[in-house]
């Protein structure tokens, strides 16, 4: 965990103070040890480059606790995701082509750049390689997270991941030049309140992409089973602007939509 990662955070208890090393360190990168709230005195691990932020939490039900398994999180890269591509984008697009399109929605961030339900990090390394900025992976998952810390050692990339609960963020106001959130804004509920700490984290002119499945409302009571939460594209473009986000654009591929907004 760089010092310049522990910079950017705020304590989640508190949603206010700053997260220092609980005992002085020389080096510009803290490997373990607990850090704390200069606010409110709460304490959270460190351990691998990874921050815990969220402790103990019990598994949801439904997509996003499979999700969560140990054994997804490791056939994820080569089993689980390839058959979704193959399923949602009806083969139209691949994972290359898919990455592009990020990246070109993304820009040239300034200065620290958030992959948000980072998973095992898959974007996250590519763009860690790719561009001259921070990277910062943030998921719930600790067997994801696990995985991705892995898989970024092997890739010999330097990201830091953040173990966090969405929607409150984990930043600071102001902090964040780019977002980007890959296939997991169908998991969040309360997507209002996600934006608006968009919105708060961003820098002004940062970035903020994503992607949404659009799917038939046909398909709600499996929906409601599996703990997603399907939205329209039109939704999608009235939460984003009730947030303060500005200049939507997007790109669509069969079922699924990429878009990008700006903090103004």
């Amino acid at each position: 965990m760089r010092r310049a990662t522990l910079d950017i955070l705020r304590c989640p208890r508190c949603e206010n103070g700053q997260l220092v090393p609980e005992d002085a360190i020389s080096s510009p990168r803290l490997i373990f040890g607990p850090v704390r709230c200069g606010t409110c005195g709460a304490r959270f691990p460190v351990g691998e480059g990874m921050i815990d932020l969220v402790g103990d939490r019990v598994r949801p039900q439904g997509l996003q606790g499979a999700l969560e398994t140990p054994w997804v999180a490791r056939s994820y890269e080569r089993y689980v995701r390839p058959s979704l591509e193959l399923f949602l984008s009806r083969g139209q697009f691949d994972r290359d082509s898919e990455y592009l399109i990020y990246r070109s929605l993304l820009g040239k961030p300034t200065g620290p750049l958030v992959d948000l339900g980072c998973g095992t990090g898959l974007f996250a390394r590519r763009l860690m390689r790719d561009l001259e900025a921070q990277v910062v992976g943030v998921d719930v998952s600790q067997a994801m997270l696990e995985e991705a810390i892995a898989q970024a050692r092997e890739a010999a990339v330097a990201i830091d991941f953040v173990r966090a609960e969405v929607p409150s963020l984990p930043f600071q106001s102001g902090s964040v030049a780019a977002i980007l959130q890959v296939g997991s804004v169908h998991f969040i509920r309360d997507l209002r309140s996600l934006l608006s700490e968009i919105a708060r984290v961003l820098t002004p002119g940062g970035r903020y992409v994503a992607s949404h499945t659009l799917v038939p409302p046909l398909l709600g009571p499996f929906h409601a089973a599996a703990g997603v939460h399907p939205r329209s594209e039109r939704l999608l473009r009235d939460a984003t602007e009730a947030a303060g986000l500005v200049r939507f654009e997007r790109v669509k591929v069969a079922q699924v939509v990429m878009f990008k907004v700006e903090r103004p």
